[in-house]
């Protein structure tokens, strides 16, 4: 090789070398410059990291950070003293581990888990709830996803206790509601007036406020305080479920509220020795539950007077404070004034419903005693224009009679015309009579078992010359003789005569009248109907009230029909008291009315005889077939009674004498020892039953058959004569052809 290619190369090599240390001293620059920057990033880095720990350390949360992986990749001591982890378990990084270690102090604890594997598995950006411990403590978890240059690299869980915060939040809801309630009890208390009511929302709002499980409110009330205090309200259970609550209802404890005992407070009831513990055999079926906590407070009126308590109970021990007590207290103060006050608004109300009724009892008997005084009235004047009625004719009769200057015909005819008008006098006396005995619930009734038919065609008879008299024409559909009622055939004839006797009244003249009986497995209904004037529509309810009667000056009808306006009464009583009903009402199908009663038939299989029309007992003499003249004596201290009978007795063939009073009757049964004695019963001095009595203890032989003769015919007065001695009853004004009977009867 050349020297000048030498130098060349070790120009060239020269020059490399040279470059090459250059580099090197450029690289190692660089390296030094690099390893200062790394120094100081790392310095950084620490500085950063230390930063970065001392924030989480100082964080009063709980945190924890993990890689999608569940692997731990952070956390701070808060976290570990929040759950109670040793160091030791945070060591293998491994989040399952420490879910398995806190899982136990949760509530729930499945569902806590649960939630953290749903949000491992669905990847939510942020989550929150509450995790509730077994300790009470509350905490509340979020977590949220960590990104790194746009790379999600984990998720971070904070932990943070908000135990005294909740507790503050419900101490505050707490005492807001309280004040709620509170202020809502105090609004019924002020406006309420009704004491159940009142006693309700006592025990609610206290129940509640106290801190009781269950509440009663037992209460007494003055009108009832022999009775004791009974169980007014209660909250927390039902009614009926207070004698198993647990609650006492009797013994020292209850007894000493009710005594008026300060408020008692027992943390644990079933340790106090004044506590009776219930059986289930005092409370049923159940068991009683078993109360701890126990409260009381009386609750007292303004007077100072215990008019019930409060008792509170709780399973657990130590449930109530002092809080609870004052508020209970002053709830039980302010119920004892509410209550008393709605009491006394209850006596006040009360009273005025009294005053009131008492008003309108007065009004209504001033308005029935003025409307009893017009019907009063009214009766009167229309029991004196029936009785001047026949008087007038009887009168006439007797001046006719007087002059002595009339044929035989009319002889015939005063004589029949003053038969018609005392025999209407005596109807109208038989139904005052008979009105007197059903108010005073004196009307007996003769019961056997009959044909109605017999009652029926009694009636159709006794009407007869009624309707006949008006023109009317009458048809009547009797039911078989096999339908038998239980009645009193007298009876049962007069009701039905009476509606016979309207329906021709209050029918003009040429009309109809109609009698039907229909008859089932049941009962009997017979309608009486007629073409008459009909019922008043103000009539409709009252026409079978005491002295109603239809109206005069109906265009048909002009003039009053005569009557008391009690025969319908007597209807209505009679078929009431045969066990039946009636009812009146006016025709649809043309002008008129019907009566329609309904008699219940009898069971029984024949027919009793027909009963005897007469009232009286049934004479004792066999009726003979030859005059026999007798000696009577009549009594009477009407002298024209005794005259007027004396005289027929006389004209019938018998020797008669008359005596005034008991005492001259007595003197001449000695010396005109009479077969037959008429006693009048109304005497002065001595009454009939006396003088009948002394007669009898004459002994004559044969002894005289005595017959009291008497206005007073109700059975009360027959079994007077029937004791006092006498043989025969007969009530004034005795009827000719009886009498005639009676005396010309052999014995």
């Amino acid at each position: 090789m050349s020297d000048e290619e030498d130098r060349l190369l070790h120009s060239v090599a020269m020059q490399n070398a040279q470059s090459i240390l250059l580099a090197r001293q450029r690289a190692e620059q660089a390296l030094l410059s690099a390893h200062s920057g790394l120094e100081d990033k790392t310095r950084e880095l620490d500085f950063s990291l230390s930063m970065m720990r001392a924030t989480l350390e100082a964080s009063r949360d709980g945190i924890l950070v993990t890689d999608d992986n569940a692997r731990v990749t952070g956390f701070n001591q808060q976290y570990m003293r929040m759950w109670g982890i040793p160091e030791e378990l945070m060591a293998p990084h491994d989040h399952e581990r420490l879910l398995s270690f806190v899982g136990p102090q949760v509530e729930g604890m499945q569902s806590f888990l649960d939630r953290v594997h749903e949000i491992y598995r669905t990847s939510p950006a942020e989550s929150f709830d509450l995790v509730k411990l077994r300790d009470g403590r509350i905490y509340e978890r979020s977590s949220k996803m960590q990104f790194v240059e746009g790379r999600h690299v984990g998720r971070v869980w904070v932990f943070r206790d908000i135990t005294e915060q909740r507790r503050a939040e419900d101490a505050l809801q707490k005492k807001a509601r309280v004040l709620e309630l509170l202020n809502k009890t105090g609004t019924i208390l002020t406006a309420k007036l009704d004491v159940r009511m009142l006693a309700q929302a006592v025990i609610d709002a206290a129940t509640e406020i106290s801190g009781a499980k269950v509440g009663a409110f037992f209460y007494s009330t003055a009108a009832h305080r022999d009775k004791g205090f009974s169980l007014q309200a209660v909250a927390g259970m039902a009614m009926e479920d207070f004698d198993t609550c647990g609650l006492p209802r009797s013994g020292a404890l209850f007894d000493l509220t009710l005594s008026g005992a300060p408020l008692i407070h027992l943390d644990d009831m079933q340790k106090d020795p004044r506590h009776e513990a219930l059986t289930p055999t005092e409370t049923g079926a159940r068991k009683p539950a078993v109360i701890r906590s126990y409260l009381a407070v009386p609750v007292a009126s303004g007077s100072a007077e215990v008019i019930g308590g409060l008792f509170f109970g709780h399973p657990d021990t130590g449930v109530f404070d002092e809080r609870a007590e004052r508020l209970v207290t002053g709830i039980a103060a302010q119920a004892g004034v509410s209550i008393d006050n709605a009491r006394l608004y209850e006596v006040a109300r009360q009273a005025a419903e009294e005053r009131e009724k008492l008003l309108d009892s007065e009004r209504a008997a001033r308005s029935e005693a003025e409307h009893m005084s017009r019907m009063k009235d009214e009766f009167l004047a229309m029991l004196a224009h029936e009785l001047r009625n026949p008087l007038a004719p009887l009168r006439n009769s007797v001046e006719i009679l007087r002059r002595g200057s009339a044929g035989s015909l009319e002889l015939e005819e005063t004589r029949a015309i003053m038969d018609r008008q005392i025999a209407h006098m005596t109807r109208l006396v038989d139904d005052l009579l008979d009105v007197n005995r059903i108010s005073r619930g004196k009307l007996d009734l003769r019961l056997e078992k009959i044909s109605l038919a017999d009652a029926l065609r009694s009636a159709v008879e006794t009407s007869r010359p009624l309707i006949a008299g008006r023109h009317h024409s009458f048809e009547a559909v009797l039911p078989d003789d096999s339908v038998l009622v239980d009645a009193d055939l007298v009876r049962l004839s007069q009701a039905f005569t009476n509606l016979l006797n309207n329906a021709a009244k209050y029918t003009p003249d040429g009309g109809s009248v109609a009698l039907r009986a229909v008859a089932d497995a049941q009962g009997v209904t017979v309608s009486v109907e007629d073409t008459g004037i009909g019922i008043p529509e103000h009539l409709g309810n009252r026409i079978f009230d005491m002295f109603v009667q239809g109206e005069a000056g109906h265009p048909s009808m002009p003039q009053p029909q005569g009557g008391l306006g009690i025969g319908l009464t007597l209807v209505r009583k009679i078929v009431e008291m045969h066990g039946g009903r009636i009812r009146a009402e006016s025709r649809g199908d043309c002008p008129g009315s019907r009566f329609v009663v309904w008699l219940p038939v009898s069971q029984a299989a024949q027919v009793s005889p027909a009963a005897d029309t007469d009232r009286s007992p049934a004479p004792a003499l066999a009726t003979g077939t030859s005059f026999e003249s007798r000696r009577i004596l009549v009594t009477d201290d009407n002298k024209d009674a005794a005259f007027t009978l004396a005289s027929l007795l006389g004209m019938m063939g018998h020797e008669v004498r008359t005596a005034h009073d008991g005492a001259e009757a007595i003197a001449m049964v000695a010396s005109f020892s009479p077969e037959i004695i008429f006693l009048d019963i109304g005497m002065p001095h001595m009454d009939g039953y006396e003088a009948c009595r002394r007669i009898r203890r004459l002994a004559q032989a044969p002894a005289p058959v005595i017959v009291a003769l008497t206005g007073w015919g109700q059975a009360d007065d027959k079994r007077k004569a029937r004791e006092a001695g006498f043989d025969h009853h007969v009530t004034k004004p005795v009827d000719a052809a009886q009498l005639e009977e009676l005396v010309g009867s052999n014995f």
